[in-house]
């Protein structure tokens, strides 16, 4: 299949040379001209922009990083639906928002195109290592015909999961379950850490309680890393912002999820919005006014 990829990031560049890598024709665009020539040196071609790369292929992905963007590639001036052919299914793997997803599958089926939403989950190292969890909703006919290609990157378990939307809203639940979950953790452990408990004993009682169910990241939280980011803060409060949204569309209160939203948009304004989204510590800290050392002794 000739396969269109747009958005050339950590993600999508690694799903891209999968999918090339696989034996299909592939066609990019990226405003990343360094992004775009990693794909061509790999076997891919280039287009001078979304219209070109929907005039010649069959399907075209999309990995972005925002609604707006996706708006833009699919919609705008140059965009996907501009082409004089468009290519016949648009998948967009972007975390978007159910009102942008709703738009572009309306304004795709104007223009008998097949729009699937097909969040993933798993980041750069489920990218790289080709098993994303994928969330593909839309017409299921246009699922299957680009299943192969999704297969790709995508984990062989995959299933379609409903109408248009669907998986757009599982992943931002998804997202949001775990953005919160992690929060709690840095919560407790703060006050912990300021109360001036042993936190090497502190942790270990945790992880042997029902608390370890919350502690996935918990070495990472207690020894600071969070500079090398492959889910920046800044996206993650974009996703906690459109589950919020799409809460309210829906009707449902998220008091959870907004109290920390609220954690992670204090946290960009303070400049961490590059770090990885565990670094939300540091406005938890900041509000605290204690930094929290770290451990002496591991367990």
């Amino acid at each position: 299949m000739r396969v269109g990829f747009i958005g050339l990031g950590n993600i999508g560049g690694a799903c891209a040379r999968h999918v090339v890598a696989a034996g299909h024709e592939l066609i990019v665009a990226d405003l990343d001209r360094g992004a775009r020539q990693r794909l061509v040196a790999a076997g891919a071609a280039e287009a001078a922009d979304p219209a070109a790369v929907a005039d010649a292929c069959e399907a075209v992905l999309l990995s972005l990083p925002s609604p707006e963007a996706s708006r833009t590639v699919v919609t705008g001036p140059g965009g996907l639906l501009s082409a004089e052919s468009p290519a016949s299914v648009v998948v967009d793997l972007s975390t978007n928002s159910s009102g942008v997803t709703r738009e572009l599958h309306e304004a795709c089926a104007a223009s008998g195109v097949d729009f699937i939403d097909c969040p993933v989950s798993g980041g750069s190292v489920g990218a790289e290592a080709g098993n994303l969890t994928l969330m593909p909703s839309g017409d299921e006919e246009a699922f299957n015909k680009v299943k192969d290609v999704l297969m790709c990157f995508g984990k062989e378990d995959t299933q379609w999961l409903g109408p248009s939307g669907t998986g757009t809203l599982v992943k931002l639940i998804n997202n949001q379950v775990f953005l919160v979950g992690t929060q709690v953790f840095e919560e407790g452990y703060l006050m912990a850490a300021k109360a001036g408990l042993d936190l090497p004993r502190f942790l270990e009682v945790l992880r042997a309680s029902s608390a370890g169910f919350y502690m996935l990241l918990s070495e990472m939280i207690v020894n600071r890393r969070w500079d090398d980011s492959t889910y920046d803060l800044s996206l993650a409060e974009k996703d906690l912002r459109l589950a919020l949204e799409s809460a309210d569309q829906i009707g449902t209160p998220l008091p959870l999820t907004r109290a920390a939203h609220g954690v992670l948009a204090r946290s960009v304004e303070l400049g961490l919005g590059r770090n990885f989204f565990i670094g939300a510590l540091e406005a938890l800290e900041d509000e605290a006014g204690f930094t929290i050392p770290i451990p002496s002794r591991e367990d």
